[in-house]
């Protein structure tokens, strides 16, 4: 059986490559080239994470390929990423990426090597049930990662597999340094937004959008009744929830609850201002609609806010979730997934 792995340089994907050729598979790695500030578009030098991979893939003796998506990524992922911040929502980069580019790239690719399989190192799993397939969570809770899958198609689904889901990140670790690798063991692994140079997105849109009219200036923070209580340096710098960086001295915390994009305003009020009963997600993927016929869990964040709700669906594109109990700080433009118990329902973004 021939599998494709996507393969990141780091100890996840590696230790997947190790599994998979001691359970038989033939692997073909390979290796996204995405979008990044330091990379851009004209460099030719192959970033660290790239050469990283293709040692670890000579090292394991297995074929590795590089398939340069930058143009595809800017288009996809960075530009909803700024669109988002101008429309005066919070964007999950991540969630879009799964969705639109990278599953859709390693099957293409799966295809063209003639690969059976498509692998890669999340800490997820597979199961099967009234031949449908889902994602189920995988067993460690610190890197279990359905919450970013939920747009995947059953088609994918088929092909999917996961070697990391039964082992905890530890055991992961301890894997390659069982096997010699010992750097992968103490490699750094990166965190916020992969292509931002300096993890700061507020810097990033005004590198973005410098020489152009499109990035609003200063604005006015207002309050409940729309009375002004300060100024603020443009509505895509905050997003719904946000207390710190405020620049004001207020006498009691204010929380960013609402954005107006149109008048380049942004609301203010208390924490108990942000409580919300229900929300709506469009664009939403879900396996069967069987399935939200009882109470479903709700997670609007990576790893918090699990809730427990009901989901009306309005048509095609648009479904309401009713919390059982009032849900904080719900951003627009974020995401939800649906679970039952630990298996993987469905998502969406949402919308308000």
């Amino acid at each position: 059986m021939k599998v494709l792995l996507g393969m990141s340089g780091g100890v996840d994907s590696s230790v997947a490559a190790m599994l998979l050729k001691e359970q038989g598979y033939e692997v073909v790695g390979v290796t996204l080239r995405l979008w990044s500030e330091t990379d851009g578009f004209t460099n030719t030098e192959l970033p660290t994470y790239i050469n990283e991979a293709k040692n670890l893939a000579n090292a394991l003796k297995i074929e590795h390929h590089v398939v340069d998506v930058r143009r595809e990524f800017y288009d996809l992922v960075i530009d909803y990423f700024k669109t988002e911040y101008l429309a005066g929502k919070t964007p999950n980069p991540c969630a879009k990426c799964n969705v639109v580019l990278k599953w859709k790239e390693l099957d293409d690719f799966a295809q063209k090597t003639e690969c059976d399989f498509i692998a890669t190192g999340h800490y997820v799993n597979k199961i099967e049930e009234n031949d449908r397939f889902y994602i189920s969570k995988g067993i460690d809770p610190d890197k279990e990662q359905s919450f970013f899958l939920w747009g995947l198609s059953q088609d994918i689904f088929k092909k999917a597999v996961f070697p990391l889901g039964n082992l905890t990140k530890q055991q992961v670790k301890e894997k390659a340094v069982s096997m010699g690798f010992l750097k992968l063991n103490n490699k750094k692994e990166s965190t916020g937004v992969c292509f931002l140079k300096d993890k700061n997105y507020q810097a990033f849109l005004k590198r973005e959008f410098v020489q152009t009219d499109v990035l609003p200036g200063k604005g006015y923070f207002i309050d409940q009744n729309g009375v002004s209580i300060g100024e603020h340096s443009g509505h895509p710098f905050y997003t719904v929830g946000q207390r710190r960086g405020l620049g004001l001295v207020p006498r009691e915390p204010l929380y960013v609850t609402q954005i107006l994009p149109e008048s380049n305003k942004v609301v203010l009020g208390h924490r108990n201002d942000l409580y919300k009963e229900s929300m709506l997600v469009k664009n939403y993927n879900i396996i069967s609609k069987n399935d939200f016929n009882t109470e479903v869990i709700t997670r609007v964040r990576y790893r918090k806010q699990s809730a427990v709700s009901k989901v009306e669906f309005i048509d095609n594109n648009i479904l309401k979730v009713l919390f059982s109990e009032p849900e904080w700080s719900i951003a627009p433009g974020q995401t939800a997934a649906f679970y039952s118990g630990d298996k993987l329902l469905g998502g969406g973004f949402i919308i308000g």
